[in-house]
C-alpha cells in the first residue's frame, strides 16, 4: 500500500470513528456491517463530501469494490485510528449535517440500503418520475415495500439529496 493510500485509510477510518457505525470485528464477520459501511460512504458522497470512491449498481444497491478494499484495511488498524476532521470548515459543517441526516438510522442496514438505492437510481435516471424510480428499486430489491420506498424518497427530498415531485 502506498503512503497516499495509507493516509486515505487513516483519514477515512477517523471519519468512520466519528460516525460511530464501524467496528472492525463486525465488519469482518457481518454482511450487514459491510453493507452499512458501503451505504454510509455512498450517502456521505451524495451529501457533497466526495471521498474519491466510484459506485455502481450491485445486488444490494450502490457498491464500490475499491471502498471494500479500504474497509478491510481500516479493520486491520481500527483501534489505532485517531478521529479525523475535514480540513475545510464548510466540509466540516456539511459533515455535521450528514450526521444529523443519518440520525438513529446510522446502524440500520435496510434503511441505509433503501436510501442509497433510491438515490443512485435517481442519479442514473434523472428524467424518470418518482413512481418509476420506486418501481425500479422494488423490482431490483423486492424485499422493499413501495410504502417504505416512499418514506425513504421523502426523507431524501427533505435533506435535499433528490428533488421532490
Amino acid at each position: 500500500m502506498s503512503a497516499s493510500e495509507k493516509d486515505k485509510v487513516i483519514a477515512l477510518g477517523g471519519i468512520l470513528r466519528r460516525i460511530g457505525n464501524f467496528e472492525a470485528s463486525a465488519f469482518l464477520s457481518s454482511f450487514d456491517a459491510r453493507l452499512i459501511f458501503q451505504k454510509t460512504i455512498y450517502l456521505m458522497q451524495a451529501f457533497g463530501l466526495y471521498l474519491g470512491f466510484d459506485f455502481s449498481w450491485y445486488l444490494r444497491g450502490p457498491y464500490s469494490p475499491s471502498l471494500a478494499h479500504y474497509g478491510y484495511e481500516i479493520a486491520k488498524i481500527d483501534r489505532e485510528l485517531p478521529l479525523s476532521k475535514f480540513s475545510k470548515p464548510q466540509s466540516e459543517k456539511k459533515f455535521e449535517e450528514f450526521l444529523e441526516f443519518l440520525g438513529s438510522g446510522r446502524e440500520n442496514a435496510e434503511w441505509l440500503e433503501i436510501l442509497a438505492s433510491i438515490h443512485l437510481q435517481k442519479k442514473l435516471y434523472p428524467l424518470k418520475s418518482k413512481s418509476d424510480i420506486l418501481q425500479i428499486v422494488v423490482q431490483k430489491q423486492p424485499y422493499f415495500t413501495i410504502d417504505k420506498c416512499r418514506e425513504a424518497w421523502n426523507y431524501l427530498v427533505q435533506y435535499g439529496l433528490i428533488e421532490g415531485e
